[in-house]
């Protein structure tokens, strides 16, 4: 816990959205609420510019919220396509 404790200011959850299935399961085991669903309203606006496609298009998507995130790390252990970091902050 006190590791943990050191670490929040520093390090953050990074949800890697092309990696993300929207499983869900990232955001059923997060004890402190801080995973929420979210919904894009601008998605696919930019569809008929694009064509490379590199920019994913899904309606919904998961996102952290660092202030209620505190790096316990479930969401990275049971994300089964990687799609979960915990990373260094950037200021």
């Amino acid at each position: 816990m006190k590791e943990r404790e050191t670490l929040v200011g520093k390090k953050e959850v990074h949800i890697d959205c092309h990696l993300c299935t929207n499983c869900g399961l990232c955001y059923n085991v997060c004890k402190k609420r801080a995973i929420s669903r979210v919904t894009n309203y601008s998605c696919a606006r930019c569809v008929k510019y694009c064509t490379s496609m590199d920019v994913p298009c899904k309606p919904t998507r998961f996102v952290c919220d660092p202030d209620l995130c505190d790096l316990c790390g479930q969401c990275v252990t049971v994300c089964v396509t990687g799609a979960i970091r915990i990373v260094d902050k950037i200021d």
